[in-house]
């Protein structure tokens, strides 16, 4: 028996030292065995480079091990424990249900029992006490010595009452892994198969109290144990015994502290220690030949590094613009080893400390550079669709059937239905807002109300896919009820059952299928892996829980505990690829080049974060009264040193060293700490950036992303005329690949790409319109506004998605249905405008606005109690807009005609017709909100009015641009078809927009109630145009002496004062005039094709603001081909002249 230290600084050849005894060993006649430990981590690669290294196939006596697969090898010989070993899920399903047992005596982790990872968080530490041989009672004791921290107190206590309660559900049946060590511990005395082994331990530089134990049983077990540590072998460190000096900043602390404990052990128990092996540190074998290195190796740890005062040639830095670029860089100096030096991918490796957040574009960028490729980082399953399936069908009965649980369910692809089925249904879901199992299974979902045949098509196709969503669901609800009632095997087999019976088995065999034909290996992998950790997760639980009833919701918890146990590991699929890792996690053996990524403050060194439930600060207490810990942040930022130099000196040929000066946003970032102390020791160190980076030779590489930068390269030449020729010979090369031209054809018209629609051709703009243009009001606006986005909405017909929630236009329906279905039922109750007592209005407004509330979206008003307060309000409003109607009625002589006068096919009028050329016709159609009437001696005098939920106030220039078409257009249609009605002469009155609103007065004084209604019917005036007849507008407000309270309209003592919004009678007819043949041109543009982007600009306003189309058309006034159509403002005696001279 004994112990022998293998010694030497990074890169002095250890492990290959452990590999050529191992194999001398092998060589010997003797039959024990030579068995080498490593971190669990890291057993796959070792036994390939093992492997790779021996000359004999007679390798069966040689095994690498981790502690715990040692365990499993004794267990195996000598017999395992009688309890069931319990893994990391069935940890985290016993912490869980110990949690909610004791729930009511936590004080500080209460609440935190709920959140996702906390489970995992006490499992961490329960592990960190028994891998320190910390019992729960020694726990009492430190808690009664922390008298000065009653925070860390109450934490202390609280997981006190976790740890015990966990111990006392395992103890009979269960031991937990890491009991493990100490039970094996006891057994190797007895092992045969350790009898005179050799034993070489390398990859560590730290042991925890339970592996020194094993450790102790080894070393008096078996004929020789070997360990390998990092150590600078020189002055202090040559006295290897007991009273070896510790400092905390020294860099090799932990393999000092280690050696300081062996020691001890070792005299304790009376076991030899060897004189060491002390390999070649000066250079390290590692680095003979190569100067820079064995410099960087030598001064990186050094309190007073020397400097190396030669240009570096294997030592390079380089500073990327963002990220993005940095990794590309990567990419190319990759293809350049391979393609120039003769590397092989296997010989190079990329690490960073940030992988989360350069993971996905190293995939993307090392694809575009086809460089072979494996991430080597463990990932969590949350993510993967079969477990977010069996997670959301839980989330459909915790949050009665929400549209997000129940849609998270649908959309993991797993299910046997269409994705387009699925997104009719969506849509359906959200536009009616069904929520909860009721509506659900409402059976009025077949209902069908539309006469479109596509629709009806889609509507059955609705009720299908519901049906097919429902039963399966049904089913499994019966099986988990009562809630509380069944226990967790029965809800477990019901789960699985819903797989069965929604197809998801056969769902995942045909995508591994396809996935296998498509050589996607690592999907493969992907999906096995998540299948196997779901079926061990769904097994333990009915083994460590199975007979305990649950809530649907506890059975949740429960299964969220375990699955956050558990990690992917994938294995590389192929040989030749470059390893991309974590850089302190990642496992490099003979590796030439080393690129790091991400060299950025914060990232490496890493910003130190708590590990499990205590701080920093609560360690150090805890150590402070004889606990021993895991290291604290401090001592963890010490290590991170000694890691980073262990990483630097992995290489040993190239180093690339890089950072962004920016992430993707644009933030500035720092370089670390790192790359300031690498200049220090090399100051003369190659370093470089994309800005100096000018040669287009670098950009030549794989033909995807050489074709990227020539049509980069192609753009700047045509902003500056000058383009090297290297990327003409480039372009020619492409133009010679068939496989290529097309797309060369399709970038040289990106070059050249205007963002502009040309006109549509004849034959589409017949099949989108036909001969006959039906249009209204507002299409022919929305036209004016933007020939772009009235293509995309009335051309292609787009639509945005409708949600179960109220919206501005919802309202504007309901103050126009209620107002229609008030006046309406005045003349069927034989009511009048002027007579109705206010009461009486009042209830009538109150009982139609319950009706029409009821029809709008579904019932969207009634849905929820602030919708129907909000109805409340609306009542207000109405009230007063109504009362403001009655009084621009009764102070005038013009009566009410009709209200919703339609104009149109199957309409109390027809349309309005004008005839395009070609043959073609435009058809407008409408319909008016309210009409009066006033007849003089057999003429009728008309005035139209149309509500506005919105404020709109009339101008005249609007409608000469066409963005107000409405008033005009509804007064012509009225004018047009009225004679034939009224076999009377018809003549313009007026035509106003009025403002549905409830306005608030603000005086500075005391106000009346009278002067208070005044100011209020003067907020509520009408706006619009008025015939500039004073009798007329007399007998619209018989009340006016100088001023209308409810007309745009002053007079003076020579007449109509000119800041009167009024029209003669000619003025009105040369307007109609102007507005046919404004239509007549908007028509024509339409049927000619014009889909222009070339949305208009009045002052500082833009159709922009509120278009849903923004993203289609990408209008952008930096770009030379968009620019506003700008109408300028003109003054009214200019249009009316402008006008009138168009009329000739």
């Amino acid at each position: 028996m004994g112990l022998q230290y293998i010694l030497g600084r990074s890169g002095s050849g250890k492990t290959y030292h452990c590999y050529q005894s191992i194999q001398k060993s092998l060589k010997k006649p003797e039959d024990h065995a030579l068995i080498l430990i490593v971190p669990e981590q890291f057993t796959l690669q070792t036994q390939k480079d093992f492997v790779s290294m021996q000359e004999s196939k007679g390798m069966i006596r040689a095994e690498v091990l981790s502690f715990q697969r040692l365990a499993y090898r004794i267990f195996d010989e000598l017999g395992g424990p009688s309890q069931r070993l319990l893994d990391e899920i069935g940890k985290g399903l016993i912490v869980q249900r110990v949690g909610e047992q004791y729930k009511e005596q936590l004080e500080v982790f209460k609440k935190s029992l709920q959140k996702p990872g906390f489970i995992k968080t006490v499992g961490t530490t329960i592990s960190e006490f028994y891998q320190y041989n910390i019992e729960p009672e020694q726990l009492l004791g430190y808690i009664g010595d922390l008298d000065s921290t009653v925070l860390l107190q109450k934490k202390m206590q609280d997981i006190y009452i976790l740890y015990e309660g966990f111990q006392k559900y395992i103890e009979k049946e269960y031991m937990a892994l890491e009991q493990m060590l100490d039970q094996v511990s006891k057994k190797i005395p007895d092992s045969t198969w350790l009898e005179n082994a050799e034993i070489w331990i390398d990859g560590f530089y730290g042991f925890t109290p339970q592996q020194y134990k094993v450790l102790y049983q080894l070393a008096r077990k078996a004929k020789q144990v070997y360990i390998t540590l990092t150590i600078d072998f020189q002055g202090e460190a040559r006295k290897l015994d007991s009273h070896i000096q510790l400092i905390e900043t020294d860099p090799f602390f932990e393999s000092k502290k280690t050696i300081q404990k062996l020691n001890r052990m070792a005299a304790f128990y009376d076991i030899p220690i060897h004189s060491p092996v002390v390999l070649p540190q000066d250079p390290p074998y590692r680095f003979l030949g190569n100067e820079e290195f064995a410099h960087l190796e030598k001064q990186f740890l050094a309190y007073l590094p020397q400097k190396y005062i030669k240009p570096t040639k294997n030592i390079q830095l380089y500073a990327g613009s963002n990220p993005y670029i940095e990794v590309e860089q990567t990419a190319k100096k990759i293809l350049e080893l391979v393609r120039e030096k003769g590397y092989r991918f296997r010989d190079i490796a990329v690490v960073t400390a940030g992988l989360g957040q350069y993971q996905k574009l190293v995939e993307a960028l090392y694809t575009q550079y086809q460089i072979p490729h494996f991430i080597d980082q463990k990932q969590g399953i949350m993510h993967q669709p079969l477990i977010e399936l069996v997670r959301s069908v839980l989330q459909i009965f915790i949050q009665y059937w929400s549209y997000e649980s129940v849609f998270r369910y649908l959309k993991t692809g797993l299910l046997p239905i269409d994705s387009e089925h699925i997104f009719l249904l969506e849509n359906y879901v959200l536009a009616h807002g069904i929520r909860g199992i009721t509506q659900w299974r409402n059976k009025d979902w077949s209902e069908v109300r539309s006469e479109d045949e596509l629709e009806k098509l889609q509507q059955e196709q609705i009720q299908v896919t519901k049906d097919q969503v429902l039963e399966p669901l049904l089913a499994f609800r019966e099986k988990i009820l009562p809630s509380g009632q069944v226990t967790v095997k029965d809800i477990t087999v019901a789960l699985y059952e819903l797989l069965e019976e929604t197809e998801v088995i056969s769902m995942i065999k045909g995508q591994i299928n396809e996935f296998q034909q498509k050589r996607k290996h690592l999907l493969v992998s992907e999906m096995l892996q998540s299948w196997n950790i779901l079926m061990d997760v769904l097994e333990k639980i009915v083994e460590v829980v199975g007979l305990q009833k649950v809530s649907i919701k506890e059975y949740a918890a429960i299964l969220d505990a375990g699955l956050e146990q558990c990690e992917m590991g994938l294995v590389p699929p192929g040989l030749d690829q470059v390893v991309v890792g974590d850089f302190r996690r990642s496992r490099l053996q003979n590796i030439r080049a080393l690129f790091i990524l991400g060299v950025n403050d914060g990232i490496l060194p890493s910003m130190i974060e708590q590990q499990g439930v205590f701080s920093d600060r609560e360690r150090l207490a805890m150590t402070s009264v004889g606990m021993e810990i895991a290291p604290d942040g401090r001592r963890r930022a010490f290590e991170e040193q000694f890691l980073i130099y262990l990483g630097l000196t992995k290489p040993s040929e190239y180093l690339h060293i890089s950072y962004a000066l920016g992430d993707a946003e644009g933030k500035a970032l720092r370089p670390s700490m790192l790359i300031t102390k690498i200049k220090s020791i090399f100051p003369k160190v190659i370093e470089s950036n994309d800005r100096q980076n000018t040669d287009p030779f670098t950009f030549i590489g794989r033909p995807k992303t050489t074709f990227y930068h020539l049509g980069r390269a192609m753009r700047r030449g045509m902003e500056s005329q000058k383009i090297d020729p290297l990327w003409l010979d480039t372009y020619s090369w492409f133009y010679e690949k068939p496989e290529w031209k097309d797309f060369l054809v399709r970038m040289v018209k990106g070059l050249f790409h205007t963002n502009q629609e040309a006109m549509l051709s004849n034959r589409s703009t017949n099949k989108l319109y036909g001969d006959k243009l039906y249009t209204s009001v507002s299409r022919l606006e929305k036209f004016i506004a933007c020939p772009f986005a009235y293509f995309i909405e009335y051309g292609l017909g787009a639509q945005e998605r409708q949600f179960y929630q109220l919206e501005a236009p919802d309202m504007g329906r309901l103050f126009h249905q209620v107002l229609d279905g008030f006046s309406k039922k005045l003349i069927r109750r034989d009511l009048d405008w002027r007579t109705i007592e206010k009461e009486q209005a009042h209830q009538l407004i109150d009982e139609t606005m319950e009706e029409v509330a009821q029809n709008i979206n579904y019932g969207v008003f009634l849905s929820s109690y602030r919708n129907k307060y909000l109805v409340h309000r609306l009542k207000r409003i109405t009230k007063r807009a109504i009362w403001a109607l009655q009084e621009h009625i009764c102070r005038g002589l013009f009566e009410p005609l009709g209200f919703e006068i339609g104009f149109g096919e199957n309409e109390a009028l027809p349309p309005i017709v004008i005839d395009l050329s070609q043959g073609q016709k435009l058809i407008l159609t409408g319909r008016i909100d309210r009409v009066d009437i006033l007849d003089e001696d057999g003429t009728v005098y008309i005035k139209i009015i149309d509500y506005k939920s919105g404020s709109q106030d009339f101008q005249l220039v609007d409608i000469y641009y066409g963005i107000q078409l409405q008033l005009i257009l509804y007064l012509d249609a009225l004018l047009n078809s009225g004679s034939s009605i009224f076999h009377k002469e018809l003549l313009p009155a007026g035509m106003f927009y009025f403002h549905i609103d409830d306005p608030m007065i603000s005086a500075v004084q005391d106000l009346t109630d009278e002067e208070i209604q005044t100011l209020i019917l003067k907020n509520l005036k009408l706006s619009g145009l008025v015939l500039a007849d004073i009798d007329i507008i007399q007998k619209m407000d018989q009340s006016m002496e100088r001023y209308s309270d409810i007309l745009p309209v002053q007079l003076t003592k020579s007449g109509i004062s000119k800041r009167s919004s009024v029209a003669t009678m000619e003025e009105f007819q040369q307007l109609r005039t102007y507005m046919r043949e404004l239509v007549q041109s908007t028509g024509e543009e339409i049927l000619q094709g014009n889909i222009q982007i070339y949305p208009y600009k009045v002052k500082n306003q833009t159709p922009c603001e509120y278009c849903l189309y923004d993203g289609i058309c990408q209008f952008d006034t930096l770009l030379e081909d968009n620019q506003y159509h700008i109408l300028p403002q003109i003054e009214k005696e200019k249009i009316w002249k402008n006008i009138k001279k168009a009329e000739e």
